[in-house]
C-alpha cells in the first residue's frame, strides 16, 4: 500500500542524471495517475519518484528533511542527487517542492505541469481534506513510535513554515496559482517546454509531448487518491495505536514483574557461581 511499503529500490550505482520527464504539478493534481501513466510499460519511465516511494523509508525522509533545510545550493543538490537519481521519472512531492533544482538538475527532462480544474480554492479544499490530517499533532503524536511517520510529520511543518521563503505565500488556496506562475517563469528563464496537463486530458497531449504513441486498447490509469488516502490514515493510526501498546505494555511488564524476575535471575547466577566454585 503507498505510502505505507515501498518494494522500488532502483539502481543508483552510476549516481548519474536519470530523471528524463518532470511532473511539475502540485500533490493533489492527478499526481498519481500521472505517475501511474508514465510508469505504464508503453510509455517507459519507470521508476517514477512519488511521495509513495519516500514515506515508507526513513533513511530516504531524512534526506528529503536535510535537504528542505539545507541553504547551500551544492549540498542542496548532492542530498538530492542521491534521491532522485535511479529514477526515470518524478511527480508529486518532492519534486514539487525542488523543482528550480530538478530543472538545472535534469536540463533534457521534459517538464508536465499538472494542474487541477477548479484552480486554487478546488486544490486547497482537496489537499486540507486528503493531506491536512498529516499535518496536525494528533497524528504526530499518534504516531511517534514510528521514524518515518515523524519524519512524515516534519515535513509537512517545514514546507508550511518556509513556503512564504520559498514561494512568496503560506499554503493556502492562493498557493496553487503562485506556484504555478512560479513554474512557468523559472522554465522560461531555462527556455524550456512545459506542457499544461489536467485531469481528463488523457493519454492524447501527453503523449504527443513525450514523442510516444498513444496506447492502443489501454484506458489511461486514473488513480483514485482521496480513497486511497482515506485507507492510509486508517493504516498509520492503527499501526500507531499499535505500536503505543507494545511500548507501554512492555513498560508495564517491566514495572510489573521486573524486580521478581531480577530476583530469579539473581538466585539462579548465584546457585550457578557456588556449583562452579565448589568444583574449582
Amino acid at each position: 500500500m503507498i505510502l505505507v511499503t515501498d518494494s522500488i529500490n532502483p539502481d543508483q550505482s552510476s549516481k548519474g542524471p536519470r530523471i528524463r520527464v518532470i511532473g511539475a504539478g502540485l500533490p493533489r493534481c492527478a499526481t498519481s495517475s500521472l505517475r501511474a501513466a508514465l510508469e505504464m510499460p508503453n510509455v517507459g519511465y519507470f521508476p517514477c519518484m512519488h511521495m509513495a516511494h519516500v514515506t515508507p523509508h526513513s533513511s530516504r525522509s531524512q534526506m528529503i528533511v536535510d535537504a528542505m533545510l539545507e541553504e547551500d545550493r551544492h549540498n542542496r543538490r548532492k542530498l538530492l542527487h542521491k534521491i532522485f537519481d535511479g529514477y526515470e521519472a518524478t511527480t508529486d512531492f518532492p519534486g514539487c517542492w525542488f523543482i528550480d533544482d530538478l530543472m538545472d538538475m535534469y536540463p533534457d527532462a521534459p517538464l508536465i505541469l499538472n494542474q487541477r480544474h477548479g484552480g486554487g480554492a478546488a486544490w486547497f479544499k482537496s489537499f486540507q481534506g486528503s493531506l491536512g490530517f498529516f499535518q496536525t499533532w494528533t497524528y504526530y503524536l499518534l504516531c511517534f513510535p514510528i521514524k518515518s511517520d515523524r519524519l512524515h510529520w516534519t515535513m509537512h511543518q517545514i514546507a508550511r513554515r518556509r513556503s512564504v521563503e520559498k514561494f512568496g505565500v503560506g499554503l493556502s488556496p492562493e498557493f496553487y496559482d503562485v506556484y504555478q506562475d512560479f513554474v512557468q517563469l523559472e522554465a522560461e528563464k531555462r527556455g524550456r517546454r512545459v506542457l499544461i496537463w489536467r485531469a481528463g486530458d488523457g493519454w492524447g497531449p501527453l503523449c504527443q509531448f513525450l514523442d510516444k504513441e498513444v496506447p492502443k486498447d489501454e484506458p489511461f490509469p486514473w488513480v483514485n487518491d482521496s480513497a486511497t488516502m482515506t485507507t492510509v490514515k486508517k493504516v498509520l493510526m492503527m499501526r500507531g495505536i499499535l505500536s503505543w501498546a507494545a511500548i507501554l505494555g512492555g513498560a508495564y511488564t517491566a514495572w510489573r514483574y521486573g524486580p521478581q524476575l531480577a530476583g530469579v535471575l539473581s538466585s539462579k547466577m548465584g546457585h550457578m557461581l557456588g556449583n562452579t566454585a565448589r568444583f574449582s
